[in-house]
């Protein structure tokens, strides 16, 4: 049962890590392909969409903490 709780958070942990990366490689390619056009509309769209992609970060971010906090609070609760 404990090694299958284990797994169940590993694999939780995997998927926040995975939904984390995603905005923040969408930034990195946003922000690159704005240098790369080096057109002033190119770089205000990159910026737009890399403060979008940094908001989605911030809710995966808020869901990890969320979490966290769940689970100091019932592993105290436990003691």
């Amino acid at each position: 049962m404990a090694l299958r709780k284990d797994n169940d958070e590993l694999e939780q942990r995997h998927a926040e890590l995975h939904d984390l990366c995603q905005p923040l490689t969408a930034l990195q390619c946003r922000l690159e392909m704005g240098r790369m056009l080096s057109h002033p509309s190119s770089l205000e769209e990159a910026v737009d969409e890399s403060l979008e992609e940094i908001r989605r970060m911030f809710e995966v971010i808020a869901r990890i903490r969320q979490r966290l906090l769940a689970d100091e609070e019932s592993g105290s609760q436990a003691r």
